[in-house]
């Protein structure tokens, strides 16, 4: 069951501590004054409903929110955000959606809603659809929803890319050149970013120019039409010197979060973002940043605002840490924060005007309205 307490989208005035959620301004003219705020609660008493991943449809006009009701289900309810309530329901009876890997995604109509793979439903009315034709995993959209890619191939395997042509289906298949795909992201242009690690048919042998040794971790960008040749930056494996590891670790987080369009950026786990034109790398928190602040930045949700210029970096705390997380606005040309803001848990998505921010908060969804 969904429970639903609405604040009028009207109501004047920032969002008070009260309301565990703030926003405070480090710059001017940086981001607008928070203005109204609308609450979305699930009745987490009886069912324990909780919060997974949010996702506009691509007109805003409804709100996909993914929530995990008991272990072995997926829901979806389907928000419509103009009417403010419920359009419909979605209910799998399997955990369908939860891996990190699973985004929500429409189509390019705002009408069908999937996780990208096999299964997908009738977003206004709730009911299945037949199944689409796409294997693999880590299912992402292109720009305007005309292509889908997916990583095809067991994890630490050997891997390959399939895309998908979304009006008919078809599918081109790239081969990873014996790399293993941990992670895959569209660029401005249809090309794609993989982070990736060696595998057995790779080790010790020469992969863009260089030896290639255990847990040496890479990011690539592919041109699938083959007009422009593979570019490469790669992680050398670093010493682990805690006691009963292995002697050599990876350096870095290679797990690609989400792509601004607008200015041709890749948000990179762990505290960075690569630009899809020059392979630049920006850090806007280092290691040490996280290690001392004890959470995962972006692993609560992550995205970029609709001038590409800030990036919304919600954050998890680590299982030992007590203390409020604290999640971060980072402008994305500088790698500066420029804002930060508490609240929410799992869940952050933008909506396509720019205007809203929705967050999940546990048990409910919290629309921000700048």
């Amino acid at each position: 069951m969904v429970l639903v307490f609405l604040y009028g989208l009207g109501m004047a005035g920032p969002v008070t501590a009260d309301s565990n959620f703030s926003l405070i301004d480090t710059a001017k003219d940086v981001i607008p004054n928070l203005k109204s705020q609308e609450a979305i609660y699930f009745d987490g008493r009886l069912t324990f409903s909780v919060v997974e991943k949010l996702a506009y449809s691509p007109d805003g006009h409804y709100l996909a929110i993914m929530y995990s009701q008991s272990l072995g289900q997926t829901n979806i309810v389907i928000w419509d955000v103009l009417a403010d309530r419920k359009q419909s329901q979605i209910h799998c009876s399997f955990d369908y959606g939860l891996t990190f890997h699973n985004d929500v995604l429409w189509d390019h109509t705002g009408k069908v809603i999937s996780f990208g793979i096999k299964r997908q439903w009738d977003a206004v009315t709730g009911s299945a659809l037949p199944d689409n034709p796409v294997v693999g995993r880590s299912a992402r959209l292109n720009e305007t929803g005309s292509k889908l890619v997916t990583i095809m191939g067991a994890v630490g395997e050997p891997s390959y890319l399939y895309i998908y042509d979304t009006s008919d289906w078809s599918v081109q298949k790239i081969y990873a050149d014996g790399l293993a795909v941990e992670s895959v992201a569209w660029t401005r242009g249809d090309k794609i970013m993989v982070g990736v690690m060696g595998t057995r048919n790779t080790i010790n042998k020469i992969i863009d120019g260089r030896v290639l040794a255990p847990f040496d971790a890479g990011i690539r960008l592919l041109d699938p039409t083959g007009r422009d040749s593979t570019r490469a930056i790669w992680y050398p494996a670093i010493h682990d010197n805690i006691p009963g590891h292995a002697p050599w670790r990876q350096a870095v987080d290679i797990e690609l979060l989400a792509t601004n369009f607008h200015f041709n950026q890749v948000a990179l786990g762990g505290g960075q973002i690569i630009s899809g034109d020059t392979m630049a790398v920006l850090t806007y928190f280092s290691s040490a940043d996280i290690a001392s602040n004890k959470v995962e930045p972006g692993s609560g949700g992550l995205a970029f605002s609709l001038d590409g210029k800030y990036m919304f970096v919600k954050a998890i705390a680590w299982f030992d840490n007590r203390s409020p997380v604290i999640n971060s606005v980072i402008d994305t040309r500088s790698g500066k924060k420029v804002s930060e803001f508490g609240g929410g848990d799992r869940g952050l998505a933008i909506s396509p005007d720019g205007r809203h921010v929705a967050i999940g908060n546990v048990h409910s969804v919290r629309i921000l309205d700048f």
